[in-house]
């Protein structure tokens, strides 16, 4: 239990820091959550400063859900006890909790951060280094068509939405037939994470009609 709390509250403080808060003041001297569509996140930083420093931004964000999630998979053993197939799917379900722990816990920092008092992006970017610590092999496969998605439309809203149910979906085949390791304990977790990002988004386009503006334009 002492464990787990740790790691929520590492992933907060984590998720809570805002590469693109601090690139827009340091390029423009101004408050990012005052610029755009009020949204503290990569895409708002290419509106405002350029594609460039938003990739920059978009990486940052995205490594520091991967990184709360790996080290909860570090520290967190595959397996203690004997290999029956209960006690297997025991520890399987306690690894996948605790990563979506840390890994939701980012997400809300860079939602809801302590650092911007309340303030902050929809966690998109969080949420997919996050599944990358969880699932990497799954996220790599997915990523390239999400990308080509996401190059196509000239939307990241495509892009994330093709990875997020693509992800889950090669979650679902792979543990249905119990390839690469995964099983079927594995779906409810990773589906908890693009749940979370979709009601952060609902959320944010009712208390912004600036960000509800842009979202229609897509």
């Amino acid at each position: 239990m002492a464990i787990a709390l740790t790691l929520v509250v590492i992933g907060y403080f984590v998720g809570s820091v805002s590469p693109s808060y601090m690139l827009v003041r340091r390029r423009l001297g101004r408050d990012i959550r005052q610029l755009g569509d009020g949204n503290a996140g990569a895409e708002n930083v290419s509106r405002l400063v350029g594609l460039r420093p938003a990739i920059a931004v978009a990486a940052f964000d995205i490594s520091k859900g991967l990184a709360v999630v790996l080290v909860t998979r570090g520290i967190t053993p595959a397996n203690q006890g004997d290999n029956s197939w209960e006690t297997q799917i025991s520890w399987e379900g306690l690894r996948c909790g605790l990563m979506v722990a840390a890994g939701a816990a980012a997400i809300i920092g860079h939602s809801w951060s302590v650092y911007l008092k309340g303030a902050g992006g929809r966690g998109a970017a969080t949420a997919v280094g996050a599944l990358f610590g969880m699932i990497t092999l799954p996220a790599l496969l997915v990523m390239f068509p999400a990308f080509a998605l996401m190059w196509y439309f000239r939307s990241t809203t495509w892009g994330l939405a093709s990875f997020f149910v693509g992800t889950v979906s090669l979650t679902v085949f792979l543990g249905y037939f119990g390839l690469l390791g995964y099983s079927l304990t594995w779906v409810p977790y990773v589906v908890t994470l693009p749940a979370l990002v979709g009601v952060i988004h609902v959320l944010s386009l009712k208390r912004s009609p600036a960000r509800a503006a842009a979202f229609s334009e897509k």
